[in-house]
């Protein structure tokens, strides 16, 4: 079969789009909180891949059709090293040889990242997609987050516990400050700012936009909490939660000793109750794959609909001579 490998461009947007849009109905087919926006307004995924355009990508035709397409979505640095990252829209193929055609597209992109001494290379990809979670982990991709969503039914079970809406964010700034700590232990190994001023700054910026900051206290200190928002209208995570009517779970703790009471029960019957009397139709949440103790509360209440996987480089590896374009 004939096949064609070109540099992504504009012209092509609207049959990428059209791919994107076809993959992302049977993964609602399979989990019925995704909301419909990405059918109902494609103008808006075509509107996020037109600030992409510029970027190294890549077509796939065969026989003169448009069968595949992958965009570099951003560049970052993330654990030490310079990230390309390729978000869940900025990727799609048919049915039918998908293992060549995202082996060949990540083939000529990670070659151009190399020669551009990008080690890390991240991939957003919705979850019904097992065909391409299986491709992407032969590619040397492994988990790193996943994105659920949870209906705004009940939760059975729910001990009867005090949660307060807490206005003053200081009085919180003890947990939170231990909620960064906890991030750079085994197995996570993520390094989150520690610094009082820092993350006190981040909590009030939570509390200037309206988030729901919900606090158990046991002995008048705060031993649990989290802080629920709406899921915002910019890029990154939950993109295709934006402008939905969609509540989110921004952050979450509880230290060691409150763990396995049910007040992280409690605290998302809270988040519920109040994300039903704000008109939201979800919930969301993201989280580290990693993070053991909160991932397997999230798995336990939450359904997932994204992960994002991410494979590291030989970093003195700084050419790829066998790859055949230059983006």
């Amino acid at each position: 079969m004939e096949e064609n490998i070109v540099p992504f461009k504009e012209e092509y947007i609207n049959s990428a789009v059209h791919l994107f849009t076809n993959n992302y109905q049977k993964a609602q087919a399979e989990n019925g909180l995704l909301p419909h926006r990405v059918m109902d307004e494609p103008e808006w995924i075509i509107d996020a891949l037109k600030t992409k355009v510029n970027n190294p990508g890549v077509a796939v035709f065969q026989q003169g059709k448009f069968v595949a397409y992958m965009i570099t979505g951003y560049h970052f640095t993330f654990k030490g090293q310079k990230t390309a990252s390729i978000p869940e829209y900025c990727h799609g193929s048919i049915e039918e040889n998908k293992k060549h055609l995202y082996h060949r597209m990540y083939m000529e992109l990670a070659g151009f990242w190399i020669k551009s001494n990008i080690h890390l290379h991240i991939i957003g990809h919705l979850s019904y997609d097992r065909a391409l979670k299986e491709i992407l982990f032969e590619l040397g991709f492994g988990a790193i987050l996943k994105e659920q969503l949870k209906e705004l039914s009940s939760i059975p079970g729910v001990p009867e516990i005090e949660i307060i809406e807490e206005k003053n964010v200081e009085n919180l700034l003890p947990v939170a400050i231990e909620h960064n700590h906890y991030y750079t232990k085994s197995p996570i190994f993520i390094r989150k700012n520690t610094d009082r001023d820092n993350v006190l700054d981040d909590l009030r910026k939570h509390a200037a936009r309206g988030d729901a900051i919900l606090v158990y206290y046991e002995n008048k200190k705060p031993c649990a909490y989290f802080i629920v928002g709406e899921s915002e209208d910019k890029e990154g995570e939950g993109f295709l939660l934006r402008k939905t009517n969609t509540a989110q779970i921004r952050s979450a703790y509880a230290v060691p000793a409150c763990r396995g009471k049910g007040i992280g029960k409690a605290l998302l019957q809270y988040a519920i109750n109040r994300a039903k009397k704000h008109g939201y139709e979800r919930l969301f949440v993201e989280h580290e794959s990693a993070n053991y103790y909160g991932g397997t509360f999230w798995n336990r209440h939450f359904v997932p609909y994204l992960y994002v996987s991410m494979r590291y480089i030989d970093n003195t590896i700084t050419s790829s001579p066998s790859t055949p374009q230059d983006l």
